[in-house]
């Protein structure tokens, strides 16, 4: 019996070890420079790919809902020009100072985003301000509020804070545990000025896949049939 007991639970960590998915480990960075407003970057590794997109809070004459925005990327990592900004100066990074500033990058299937890494060009505030959430892979935000964002299928807003740097930082990120398809990531939602500016560009991402959790009841008994004819053979 206990031979049996140890089977199982060998039978039962492998299972688990392949339930934790596979890591990857997103490189955002390159040479696109600005793209016109509304295009976007792909990514595709392992049969996932992620589609990039960029978003200002810039929609009407108040500023008051989302809309498409020009995406760009360097080698430092993938910027944002809305609204009116000026793409030759420090405008080309995500930032606050005026209208938020977003990139949204939606997956071909759920997986479990662990970080994000930023790299401000200069030295500025690195405050972020992310959802994540299970979204239509065609979704347009053109017009939406951040009151929209729980409809569409986001959670709730999350922030992390940190400190002024001309460094890279990962920002650790948080998420259910059965995936997400979806992160609206930017800088700390909210107009801002002086040293609480936050500005940078989005580097990398890391993500864990979400792979199939074998059925209890099946893992057992093929635990016991194997079981079975391993003492058949001795």
């Amino acid at each position: 019996m206990k031979t049996v007991a140890a089977f199982v639970a060998g039978l039962m960590a492998v299972a688990c070890s392949l339930a934790s998915g596979q890591s990857l480990n997103w490189n955002l960075t390159g040479s696109a420079g600005i793209l016109d407003s509304g295009d976007k970057l792909f990514f595709t590794q392992n049969n996932i790919t992620v589609t990039a997109s960029a978003w200002g809070y810039t929609y009407g004459s108040s500023d008051n809902a989302l809309e498409q925005a020009a995406l760009g990327q360097w080698n430092v990592g993938m910027g944002v020009v809305s609204g009116t900004e000026d793409p030759s100066g420090v405008d080309h990074q995500l930032d606050n100072a005026g209208p938020d500033e977003w990139v949204l990058f939606v997956f071909s299937e759920k997986v479990q985003i662990t970080g994000v890494t930023v790299d401000p060009y200069g030295v500025y505030d690195r405050d972020v301000t992310y959802w994540t959430g299970n979204v239509s892979t065609n979704i347009d935000l053109t017009g939406k509020t951040y009151a929209d964002l729980a409809s569409l299928g986001f959670n709730g807003e999350t922030s992390d804070s940190s400190t002024a740097s001309e460094s890279a930082r990962t920002v650790p990120v948080t998420n259910p545990a059965g995936g997400v398809n979806a992160i609206l990531f930017g800088a700390k939602r909210g107009e801002y000025s002086g040293s609480d500016i936050d500005r940078f560009k989005i580097t990398a991402m890391s993500t864990s896949s979400i792979a199939a959790v074998p059925e209890p009841t099946g893992l057992l008994l093929g635990s016991l049939g194997l079981l079975t004819l391993f003492k058949r053979r001795r």
